[in-house]
């Protein structure tokens, strides 16, 4: 794992304009109620380039204002083989993306999916081509599962601490 004082996770989904900059700002959220956000550093990238540079897709952006988030700075990036190195944790959307990091060397030990705490290897589904209910039940799926997650990351710091 890279050495650093605080955990660096990094969301991840297809294009990084809908599933992963949501993931990414419920969870720090989350993380800075609970006050841990000085032991991560939580961000997002797509598994591919179409995005590249371009804002959050603007229905994310409305979803996430209307649960008072703020995904406004958000510029969508690419993860590549040559970034996995950078990152402790990363947190796939769904399979295929995880697929995508094992295949770019994500080490598998590291690779953990956002909705893998419900008891199955459930998918966030990819909002993009339905309509505004899609986002809004993304983030509600995104939001349920944060909490574990942070347990999650927590137990885990603390067994290397």
């Amino acid at each position: 794992m890279p050495s650093s004082d605080h955990w660096r996770v990094l969301f991840v989904c297809l294009g990084n304009i809908c599933r992963s900059p949501l993931a990414e700002a419920i969870v720090s959220d989350r993380a800075k109620r609970r006050r841990l956000d000085g032991c991560y550093r939580f961000a997002s990238a797509g598994t591919g380039d179409w995005h590249v540079g371009h804002g959050a897709d603007p229905r994310s952006v409305e979803t996430a204002a209307r649960y008072g988030l703020d995904l406004s700075a958000h510029r969508a990036r690419q993860i590549t083989a040559q970034g996995i190195a950078e990152w402790h944790w990363f947190v796939a959307m769904d399979r295929s993306n995880r697929q995508d990091l094992l295949a770019m060397g994500a080490p598998a030990e590291r690779v953990l999916l956002m909705r893998q705490f419900e008891g199955a290897p459930l998918d966030v589904p990819d909002p993009y081509y339905g309509g505004p209910e899609g986002f809004d039940r993304v983030f509600r799926m995104l939001q349920q599962n944060a909490e574990a997650l942070l347990d999650h990351l927590e137990a885990l710091r603390e067994g290397a601490g």
